[in-house]
């Protein structure tokens, strides 16, 4: 079973994405705040990270940044999700996918099947 991390700021939000990545056979772990992320992901060590673009003070540009100098995680895969086109900014700090939201959830699991 794959594990997939939740990198958002509300907490809802987090919850329902858990919620229908279990019900797809995914194990989901939400990490509880951003600024924890680079310790969730290295804790849990997921097969995907779904990542929303803005974290409250934390964008995800800049945690990407950190994620992928880091020799022990920069292979970990990761979507990036925004209400706004941030696709541009968002590889270019090194996401492995982007969605717009609000997108289809079989979508997200294609892109899940792919990077995981």
């Amino acid at each position: 079973m794959a594990t997939v991390m939740i990198i958002e700021d509300d907490p809802q939000m987090a919850r329902m994405l858990a919620t229908l990545l279990e019900f797809e056979g995914y194990a989901a772990v939400i990490c509880p705040s951003p600024e924890q992320a680079l310790d969730c992901i290295r804790e849990a060590r997921p097969n995907v990270v779904v990542m929303d673009f803005y974290l409250g003070k934390t964008r995800a540009p800049g945690l990407l940044r950190s994620l992928r100098e880091d020799p022990d995680l920069r292979g970990v895969r990761v979507i990036v999700v925004s209400g706004d086109d941030q696709e541009t900014a968002a590889r270019a700090a090194g996401a492995d996918a982007f969605l717009l939201k609000p997108f289809p959830m079989e979508e997200l699991i294609q892109r899940i099947r792919k990077l995981g």
